[in-house]
Formats: structure tokens, sequence, C-alpha cells
């Protein structure tokens, strides 16, 4: 299945290229500003107390906007997975809908962020087996929610929960499926390599959010087997008939030959 999703992630994200460039450069424009509200924080006149309070806000005040703005691609990146056509009006139409859950998500990732940057470093410098302890942890915490949170948007696109419901699901489909999760951060991690490579322009936030989508739309077809199947012994679980579960979308797709995606009037 993790094959299928690389072809039809790459599939979706050419078809609808243009749009998730004008969309990427829009958020990473937004995401310079940002940086440039941070920066712009230490240089602000007062006490050392209150240019790290300065910071600590900025830093807040850039994951709210950027959280936002991310979240305003959701409702577009179901329709690229789910075959249908992006618009640009639906994206900027979306931000004002996006406003309550993309800022949670935003002081979420702050959170996460403000505990990597001072409890790390704190706990590196006790020097003692209890520091690297609570610095292990703190690690840990990081990396799974991080991986975890890749879940948060297409659970919102898809099953339009709210926020809590959304944050227990991130964190319950990451130790159901934690191998799948730990490939679809490499497939992102890829997408930030090529994004860091384009500027943000190629790949990006946007691209980021159809990859998410795309990979828990398919993964949701073992959990509707699962429910029309429920008398399964805990070995038969395992075997999930992925086959079967995705032969729509493979016919769907159609063949797909790298000639097509340079010379599709040759097909």
């Amino acid at each position: 299945m993790f094959r299928f999703l690389i072809k039809k992630n790459f599939c979706d994200i050419w078809d609808n290229l243009f749009h998730l460039m004008v969309v990427n450069l829009f958020t990473v424009l937004s995401g310079a500003l940002c940086y440039l509200l941070i920066f712009l924080s230490g240089a602000l006149p007062g006490p050392e107390a209150a240019k790290g309070a300065y910071f600590v806000l900025s830093i807040v005040l850039s994951c709210v906007i950027m959280g936002v703005l991310f979240f305003a691609e959701g409702n577009n990146a179901l329709k690229i997975v789910s075959f249908e056509g992006p618009k640009f009006a639906n994206y900027f139409g979306s931000i004002v809908s996006s406003l309550k859950d993309g800022a949670l998500f935003g002081l979420y990732m702050a959170f996460v962020l403000l505990i990597a940057m001072i409890s790390i470093p704190y706990y590196a410098a006790q020097g003692s087996i209890l520091g690297l302890v609570m610095m292990s942890l703190v690690f840990w915490f990081i990396v799974i929610t991080v991986l975890s949170l890749q879940y948060f948007l297409p659970i919102r696109s898809i099953m339009h929960n709210d926020f809590r419901k959304c944050l227990k699901k991130c964190y319950m489909l990451f130790f159901d499926n934690t191998l799948f999760t730990i490939g679809l951060g490499f497939l992102n991690l890829v997408n930030i390599a090529v994004a860091v490579f384009s500027l943000g322009i190629l790949n990006g936030p946007a691209t980021i959010s159809v990859t998410c989508t795309e990979a828990l739309r398919l993964r949701l077809y073992k959990y509707d087997w699962l429910e029309v199947n429920p008398g399964l012994s805990k070995d038969e679980r395992k075997e999930v008939p992925w086959d079967d579960l995705i032969a729509n979308d493979k016919k769907l797709l159609g063949p797909r030959h790298w000639k097509s995606f340079l010379f599709p009037w040759k097909d």
C-alpha cells in the first residue's frame, strides 16, 4: 500500500502543481514575515526578561498564523486526493473558518517548540543521569508528537472532529500504525528537502497537506474493513487485504508512466 501512496501522491502533486506552487509561495512569504517578526522581537528595547517575553510571544503568534494558513488548504487537499480539483477561492475562503482550529494547532506547535528549545538544553546542561533521562523523555515526546501531528489536518478535513478529538486520534493513529507513520515522516522529509532546495515553492506546506491527507485517506480503508469484519482474530486483523481495499483507487488513477508526465498528449 505504501508504494501506491507514493505513486498517487506524486501524481496528485504533479497534476495540481500550479495550484500547490501558488499556495506554497503565499505561505512561504507569510513565513518570511513571521521570521522577520521573531528577529525584530530581539531588537526591542527593555530588560532581558522583557526581551525573552517578546521572543516567546513572537514565536507563538507566528505559529498561530502559520497554523491558520496551513489549515486553510485542508479542504483543497482533500479534494485533490479524492480525484477532484482544488480552487484558490476555496483556500482563501477557508482562512476564516480555519481560525479556531488553526490557532489552537499553532499554539500546540508553539508549546512543543518551546519545550524543545528550553527543556533539552536545560537537562543537557545538568550533567547527571536524571538530566539525561529527562532529556530523553522530552526528546521522544517531541518526536512522537511531530510524527503524530501529521494526521491532524486530514483528521479535521475528513472527520470534522474538534481540536481535542483530532489531537487524541493523532496519537492513537501513531501507536496503531507506527511503522506507517514513520514512513510517512520520511516521505515528508523528502517534501521538506525539496522545499529547501526550491525555496518552498515546488514543495511546501500545501504539498505536505496533500501527502498527509492522502496517507490518512488510504489508511482509513483498514478501519472500514475492520468495522465490517468485527469477529477477526488478532492475527487476522494484521492481514489487511490492501490490494482489494485500494483496487478502486488504482482503477481511478489508471496506469501512469513517466512518459505521461512529460508528454501527456502522447497517451
